[in-house]
This record gives structure tokens, C-alpha cells and sequence, in this order.
């Protein structure tokens, strides 16, 4: 069986294409489903941590005009 992005051949059991990655499977694979990537997580994070920064400056400022 041949990979239908890259032409790469894969095993008849495989999900996912050693060549380049893509699910060769037939619909989406059950590993993957629901999953989050890193990038959405790590966006998360940052707008979190950026939000305590700018609430944790604004406290400060404020309490140093006081």
C-alpha cells in the first residue's frame, strides 16, 4: 500500500505514513480525536500568563500612586 500525499510505501496496518506524517487510515484515527495540539495549549498559557502580568503591573501601579 502506498501513501496517497507523499507515495511513500506503508505497511496495510498503519495509521499514519512514516514518510511524511499524514493519517493514511480511513477517517480519523482514534489516538487523535479530540486531541489539542501544542500550539493551542501553549496559546492558552500565554494569554493567561500575559493577563497575570498586565494584573499584577496594574496592582503595583496602583499602589505605588497611593
Amino acid at each position: 500500500m502506498f501513501c496517497r500525499h507523499c507515495g511513500s510505501e506503508v505497511k496495510d496496518k498503519a495509521v499514519v505514513c512514516s514518510g511524511c506524517g499524514e493519517n493514511i487510515g480511513e477517517g480519523e484515527s482514534p489516538l487523535l480525536i479530540g486531541e489539542t495540539g501544542p500550539k493551542a495549549q501553549w496559546s492558552w498559557f500565554t494569554m493567561f500568563v500575559t493577563i497575570g502580568v498586565i494584573t499584577l503591573l496594574l496592582l503595583i501601579a496602583i499602589i505605588a500612586g497611593l
